[in-house]
């Protein structure tokens, strides 16, 4: 029979856990993928071990849906921080301008 252990920072050492009859282990194995050809220079690409290699090769990460919305949301924050930024600087030469000065000290 199999036996199952989990480490416990009370005991520092390694503590046996009891298998229920329901327990299943989650295992998460995943196949080789289809060999494709890749779109920057026509390489083929037949496994996972060699698209590691190919994209530590030539410097590049793997993309998914996460990346850009993670992209999105940089870059409208990116905007909004240049575009608050803009509104500073016009508000700080408003500001220094000697005529505004006057206007603004006259109305109060």
């Amino acid at each position: 029979m199999k036996r199952r252990f989990r480490y416990s920072k009370e005991l520092d050492a390694m503590v046996e856990v009891p298998i229920s009859d329901d327990f299943e282990p989650t295992v998460g194995i995943h196949g080789d993928i289809e060999p494709f050809v890749s779109p920057r220079d026509g390489t083929v690409i037949k496994s996972r071990a060699h698209m590691r290699d190919y994209m530590a090769q030539h410097n590049l990460v793997h993309f998914d849906a996460t990346m850009k919305r993670e992209e999105d949301r940089y870059a409208k924050g990116h905007a909004d921080r240049a575009l608050r930024e803009q509104l500073y600087e016009k508000v700080d030469k408003l500001v220094r301008d000697p005529a505004v000065r006057k206007y603004i000290r006259d109305r109060h």
